[in-house]
Formats: structure tokens, sequence, C-alpha cells
């Protein structure tokens, strides 16, 4: 029986408690493959804001006590019991994401769904596949999801997060223009450098006036939402009737556990719409051809430079809770990376 260590998560329903007092190193045996699932030696795992989500409670899956956290990284499948597409994946490098409500991945070993797996091109490096899924993934679905929508234009909020990025990147490259709207000031400026169409600041005493004639001269008509609580209503009330609102995040501060609300004029009378992204059930409900179609597609994004992900370090054992809270403070400093090699 292999001996698995991780860092198991501790729930506490205090929200003032510190990320330390929420994670503790723990081993465990690895149980047996069951039908569908391989075998993974982890190589790297970032955090995510919705790891800290995860963590604080406030995610959509409820916390597991002793379950270890993290939702994705890169590894070597060391064994499958996953048909062909497991007897394919055997011995490669993949990047991956976490089965829900199992075992994350931020320990030495994984246990995942198989069509949880892409098989990494050899010139990326194992930062770049560590961070493949959940933010560049999550970037090229929700612009893909909007062009089927038949979108000139999109607004996006917290678009200086590393999804924010890459949709002002992938959507470039599709001819769709983007309407960044950022809270702070310092990243005004580095989202112009991405060729955002436009930026702008919500602290603004005039920004619903400047977002309306946004939408209106560039023609948006999807909103691609990482915030939720107020944040959707507000932005959908300068959007044109027929605009569609894809929440995939909910970075509010509150604490309420919905966080969601929207204006029922709105939909009745505009006739908008509001629907959700989870990048885990793409996974799970897609065919291994459209995992590896979505991977390649990803994949030639970083080799061709239009996807990039910012790194603030990597980082062992002893090391990541340190650099955990710092990430949670510093997000735009770029991702930390937990490595048990």
């Amino acid at each position: 029986m292999i001996k698995n260590q991780g860092f198991a998560l501790k729930v506490i329903d205090d929200l003032q408690r510190p990320f330390a007092e929420r994670l503790q190193l723990q081993e465990k045996d690895l149980p047996s493959l069951k039908s569908g699932q391989v075998l993974v030696k982890m190589i790297a795992s970032p955090v995510n804001p919705s790891d800290l989500v995860y963590l604080m409670g406030q995610y959509g899956l409820p916390p597991v006590d002793g379950a270890y956290a993290g939702f994705e990284g890169c590894g070597q499948v060391i064994e499958a019991n996953a048909g062909l597409y497991g007897k394919y994946l055997t011995g490669k490098r993949v990047a991956l994401s976490a089965t829900p409500g199992a075992d994350g991945l931020w320990a030495k070993y994984a246990i995942v769904q198989a069509n949880h797996c892409l098989p990494v091109h050899a010139d990326l490096t194992d930062a770049q596949a560590a961070t493949l899924i959940v933010n560049p993934c999550t970037s090229v679905c929700l612009v893909d999801r909007a062009k089927q929508l038949g979108a000139k234009a999109m607004v996006l909020n917290a678009a200086a997060s590393q999804v924010g990025k890459g949709v002002i990147r992938y959507a470039k490259t599709q001819g769709i223009k983007t309407i960044a709207t950022v809270r702070s000031r310092a990243n005004v400026e580095a989202l112009k450098q991405l060729r955002a169409d436009c930026v702008l600041l919500t602290s603004a005493d005039d920004f619903c006036e400047q977002l309306k004639h946004a939408c209106k001269t560039l023609g948006a008509s999807v909103f691609i939402d990482a915030v939720a609580d107020t944040d959707t209503p507000r932005v959908l009330a300068q959007m044109p009737s027929g605009s569609t609102a894809i929440v995939y995040g909910r970075l509010t501060e509150t604490v309420d556990p919905y966080g969601g609300y929207f204006s029922v004029a709105d939909v009745i009378f505009k006739n908008q719409r509001i629907e959700g992204f989870w990048l885990a059930t793409e996974l799970t409900k897609a065919n291994p051809l459209r995992v590896l179609a979505l991977s390649k597609k990803v994949q030639k994004l970083f080799r061709d430079g239009i996807f990039a992900t910012d790194i603030y370090g990597q980082f062992n054992v002893d090391q990541f809770v340190p650099a955990l809270e710092h990430y949670a403070v510093h997000k735009s400093d770029g991702k930390v990376l937990l490595r048990f090699d």
C-alpha cells in the first residue's frame, strides 16, 4: 500500500482565522483505483482563488474535513484503470484537475478521473503545465461560449486576474473586443498593454455611464462575471437587451453563502439571461476527444506566447503555507506553486 502525504483541510467556521490553521500536513493510505481513474505522481500544484474560497468554506462544494485540498496541478500518470485512454496516459506528464468531492492535489500522489487529465507537450514548463487547466481552459471555454452567443464584444470584471488576462488575450485572436473592469488603478495600464479595447475603473464616480457608453459603442452583449453579488445586476443594467451574464466565480467579500443577485425586471423586460460555468462540469461531461482538443488549443496558445501565467514562486512543504498566505493578500504578484519534490 502506497502512503500518501498532503495538505488536508481542517474545517473552521470562523472566517477570521488564518489559512495556516485550516491546513495540516497529513499522511494516509492511497485507495485502489476505481474504474475510470488514474494514479498521478504530482510534480507541482498552484494556489488559485477558488482554492482559497474552498478553504474558507464559501465554495459551491462544502469543504470536506480531512480531505487534501488543491484543485489543479501537473504530474506523471503511473497507473491507470481507465480503458484505452488510461493506457494512453500512462507514463505521460499531464495537467490535471481534482475530482469534485474527493481528495485534492496538494499531495505527493493524486487519484482523479482520466478525463480530468490533459497530456502536456514537452515544450511546456512544469509551472505552465501545473496552471494549464483552471485558468487557461476556463478562459478559452468562456470566450468560445461568447462566440456561440454571437458576441462582438464582452464585458469582464476582475479583469486583472489570470482568467481575465487569458480572456483578453484569447478574445483578441477571435476578433472579439473586450471591456475590462478593475478595482485597482494600478491594473489599468497593465490591461491596456494587453490590448483590452476599453479599461474602466469601477470606483470612478461615472463608472456606470462609462460602461453603458462602451457597451453601446462596441456592441457588448456578454458579461464574463467572476464577482457575482451586486456586480451582476450592476453591470447587466448598463448592457443592451438580450445580453447574457456568464457567472464563473464569486469573488464577493460578503459572507452570504449564495452571493448572487439579479434584476427581475431586466430578466423579464430586457430578455437578459444569467448562466453559470464550472470547468469541472465541462471536463466531466466531455469525451476524451473533446478533452484532447481543448488541451491542444490551450497549449498552442502557450507556445505561441498568447497565454502566460505569472508565477510568484515555487515552494516546498515547509515554505508552502506562508507562501499561500502571501498569495491570499497579493494575488497580482503571481501564482504560488507547491512542489513535494
